[in-house]
């Protein structure tokens, strides 16, 4: 036979869980004193129970109990939540930079400047999630700053932070700044290593700028030409970093050209391509979880289409493909954009969502560093994730958005 005791603990707890929100607003010493006048608890003291009487009490003792933490607690711990919904809500920097009613312009430029300058992050939020690709309209008005990260892969991680417009004129004026002027003001800022990179910025020596070239002027013993993966992974980092100029040399402190010890000649100046590389782009997974969308190191390709087809195969241990094998397609080069064509209906739908995300960034991202717009056809949905199948998709802007922590 069951324990009566147990019993009327079951049924406590069954009607606890049906009792409405309960808002009591006496403080706790006020409680406590109305149950230390309980005639009840009065007489059970005076009558010196026995240990099998107290055990007869604990019951209804702990569902008082029980009622006195939730008319006290219950109501902080939901202010508390609402504090933390807050607080999170304002982590968040986004593309509205219209000035409140709390505040001046001049206020909001300062309160952006000071995020810059102090520890902090600057956060992006987006409603399609994590930006593996970034386009356009996740932009606006504000600037986005392109940079080569290094991490465990041995490669340079292509990757964006989006600058508020209030904060580029506070550093920089009306002044329109280059990818030179951005690197120069925030690549030291960058804390790469809380971001799960290494500590790898800003470049040795220093960098200047002659018309529409850098010039990058090493001091001895820099250690970019280590090894050839050292130097391939310097070579990237420039290309990811440094968009809207020709070319960039490489000088010694005495003026003279560069000669790297794994080329064993005086370097050519490396011409810089502004994100028109001609690679295709795989899945980078790091020990950390972080995953990202990088080319493969440097290999480049002849033409979009033998690059879309190379994204369904594994190139090495470091990437993977982001096309499923069991998808086909054709494309089509023929017209002012590039047509994906999936040979059968595809129902993005029926997909891994991140899956099928990266997926698309990738194409898009891939057809972009070609300098081609693609339009993608026979897909279930018109409309998904922000995407309108019906006509060209944006061409990405940038690649791997990601906060800006400041060191």
């Amino acid at each position: 036979m069951m324990d009566k005791h147990k019993i009327d603990e079951e049924n406590i707890a069954k009607l606890l869980s049906k009792t409405p929100d309960i808002k009591d607003l006496r403080s706790k010493e006020e409680i406590l004193k109305r149950l230390k006048e309980d005639d009840r608890i009065q007489a059970q003291n005076s009558n010196k129970p026995t240990n099998r009487k107290i055990k007869k009490w604990i019951p209804v003792l702990v569902s008082i109990a029980a009622l006195i933490i939730l008319a006290v607690l219950l109501p902080s711990m939901l202010n508390g939540g609402n504090k933390m919904d807050q607080a999170n809500e304002k982590s968040a920097v986004t593309a509205d930079h219209d000035e409140d009613s709390s505040g001046s312009e001049s206020e909001s430029t300062s309160a952006d400047s000071k995020m810059l300058e102090e520890d902090s992050e600057l956060q992006v939020s987006d409603e399609r999630g994590a930006l593996l690709a970034v386009y356009p309209d996740d932009v606006g008005s504000d600037t986005l700053f392109h940079i080569g990260l290094v991490g465990e892969t041995a490669a340079s991680v292509p990757v964006s932070f989006i600058i508020p417009e209030r904060q580029i004129i506070e550093d920089f004026g009306e002044v329109e700044p280059t990818s030179f002027d951005l690197y120069e003001m925030y690549a030291s800022k960058i804390d790469e290593e809380a971001l799960g990179f290494d500590d790898y910025h800003p470049y040795k020596g220093t960098l200047t700028v002659e018309e529409n070239k850098l010039i990058q002027t090493l001091p001895e013993g820099h250690g970019y030409d280590l090894g050839s993966a050292s130097l391939e992974v310097h070579s990237g980092t420039l290309q990811d970093t440094f968009y809207g100029f020709d070319e960039i040399q490489f000088k010694n402190e005495d003026g003279t050209t560069v000669e790297f010890d794994q080329v064993g000649e005086p370097s050519e100046p490396m011409k810089l391509k502004s994100g028109v590389n001609f690679y295709n782009y795989y899945l980078s997974e790091h020990t950390n979880g972080n995953e990202y969308l990088s080319p493969n190191f440097l290999e480049t390709h002849n033409s979009i289409t033998e690059a879309l087809y190379e994204m369904k195969n594994k190139p090495n241990d470091i990437f993977s493909p982001v096309i499923p094998m069991d998808i086909s397609f054709e494309v089509d080069e023929e017209k002012e954009y590039t047509t994906i064509k999936f040979k059968e209906e595809l129902d993005l739908l029926a997909m891994n969502e991140p899956e099928a995300s990266r997926m698309i960034d990738a194409i898009l991202l891939t057809g972009s560093s070609f300098g081609i717009q693609i339009k993608i056809e026979n897909v279930v949905q018109s409309e998904w994730n922000g995407f309108n199948f019906d006509a060209p998709l944006p061409m990405p802007v940038g690649s791997n958005l990601l906060p800006f922590l400041i060191k």
